[in-house]
């Protein structure tokens, strides 16, 4: 199976004995009256098989296995490796995955968009249908397929099976089908974010939000070793194909910036010399519908960066009140009509749940007229975002913990797109880079606790007018950046 999106994992213990690879589906991926050719032409190989295996006839009992080895490739595994993204997503992926690394028996698995391939040794009381239904149940929410297609191997064929399957890191990624090529982002404000931070042999960087590398590969051009963290494994997936030629001196990591600190420690990494954050959605990640940023794409409503992350945009239109959904168009969106645009939603969502990017778009044109080129659901679509993913609530930790990863002489640049991020980049710096505080209650100034930096630059630095050019989408980035002192 090659199916357009996987997620493959390995367990290090190798199978002991009879193992199994089980191949499981949506049903509604596959067309019924396939499913019926293939159950037919399946049932005859089968008795053919049982009356060579009664007669003894060894050579045709192979001839037929490999039959129906054959069909099974003809009408299951060739169309799930063509189906449609949507029918599995990445969240659902993430769920099963879960699910299975928690089960002992199973070895191996590739997730796929469309199918799940499952290496499982039965052990214990349990038996192989009670081990599938159980896989089955991690999804309810799935329609699965009530004949999966089930491969007896010997220890040899399932470890090499096994073998496979085994990522070159310890976290599972997806891992698009020419990923390198499909994951197009254009990274903003390159050079100036490179030459802020003045990579070099020896020095040791942190890209805090690796995205598709093209920030990371610059500081390795430069010669610095680079530590990657993204919570996308879309992202991780991409940066890991572009950049493998830079060996050791590139280590990726899965998680979310706000835990940066955290992450590098754990991995006995001390004080680094450049810390960047590029804050914002990525170009891929906005025009890849099935992950439902987009008010332009029709996709299922879900803008969640991490897809594993425990709550999409629709559970919070379907589910919070009216006023909390007015509350996060304004605070994150300031959008003036939230009160009413959450009036609608509630409304509508009366009648059916509202899943779709295209469904909520619509709502919000019904109460916002078009005026201009901007479409009525920009500000509600980005707070909707923000929110969650809790952008703001992870910026505000990284700000506080990035000065204690720098050692003196340090740089710490973060990438804005709206004026909510730089507001908070913009008072956080101010806050570490003044060496006296003054209140007007006060005599006289007193020492400044927090002063920790100085500013590299005193004003933002903004594209330039080629870059603007380029790529309109960076048209609202702004670089800000301080050196420890």
């Amino acid at each position: 199976m090659t199916p357009a999106t996987t997620i493959t994992w390995a367990a290090a213990n190798p199978p002991q004995g009879t193992c199994y690879r089980v191949l499981m589906w949506e049903s509604t991926s596959l067309p019924a009256e396939q499913l019926k050719e293939w159950e037919t032409e399946r049932r005859e190989l089968l008795g053919k098989m049982r009356d060579a295996g009664i007669k003894g006839s060894r050579g045709l009992l192979g001839q037929l296995e490999k039959e129906l080895r054959e069909i099974t490739v003809k009408y299951i595994e060739s169309p799930l490796a063509q189906a449609p993204r949507a029918v599995f997503s990445f969240a659902r992926v993430e769920a099963l995955a879960t699910a299975l690394r928690a089960n002992g028996a199973v070895l191996a698995y590739r997730l796929g968009t469309a199918a799940a391939e499952i290496l499982a040794e039965v052990t214990g009381d349990i038996t192989l249908p009670e081990l599938i239904s159980s896989w089955q149940t991690a999804t309810s929410d799935m329609d699965w397929c009530s004949a999966p297609v089930i491969q007896a191997m010997t220890a040899a064929e399932g470890s090499r099976w096994q073998n496979e399957s085994r990522c070159n890191e310890s976290e599972h990624d997806i891992a698009e089908v020419g990923s390198a090529t499909e994951f197009r982002h254009v990274t903003v404000l390159l050079n100036e974010a490179v030459e802020a931070l003045q990579p070099a042999e020896g020095k040791v960087m942190v890209d805090a939000t690796l995205g598709g590398g093209g920030h990371t590969e610059r500081l390795l051009q430069g010669g610095a070793e680079v530590w990657g963290i993204d919570q996308d494994p879309a992202a991780r997936a991409a940066a890991r194909a572009r950049l493998a030629d830079y060996g050791e001196r590139l280590h990726i990591i899965a998680g979310n910036f706000r835990n940066a600190a955290e992450l590098l420690r754990k991995r006995g990494i001390g004080q680094i010399d450049g810390l960047l954050a590029d804050i914002g959605i990525s170009s891929p990640q906005v025009d890849c519908a099935e992950r439902g940023f987009s008010f332009l794409h029709e996709g299922p409503l879900d803008m969640r960066m991490n897809p594993a992350a425990p709550r999409s945009a629709a559970d919070i239109i379907n589910s919070a009140a009216e006023s909390e959904i007015a509350d996060i168009l304004w605070q994150y969106g300031e959008e003036r009509a939230g009160r009413a645009i959450a009036r609608r939603i509630v409304q509508e969502r009366a009648k059916a749940p509202i899943t779709t990017t295209t469904q909520l778009a619509d709502i919000i044109a019904g109460v916002l007229p078009r005026k201009g080129k901007q479409h009525p659901a920009t500000r509600s679509f980005q707070a909707l975002r923000i929110a969650v993913n809790d952008e703001l609530g992870a910026l505000e930790e990284l700000l506080r913990s990035g000065l204690s990863l720098l050692k003196s002489g340090g740089r710490f640049a973060v990438i804005t797109f709206h004026s909510l991020e730089d507001r908070a980049v913009k008072r956080y710096f101010e806050q570490v880079c003044k060496p006296e505080i003054d209140r007007p209650e006060w005599p006289a100034p007193r020492p400044n606790p927090d002063y920790a930096a100085r500013l590299v630059y005193r004003k933002p630095l903004s594209p330039s007018e080629a870059e603007l050019t380029a790529n309109p989408r960076s048209r609202s980035a702004k670089l800000r950046v301080i050196e420890k002192l």
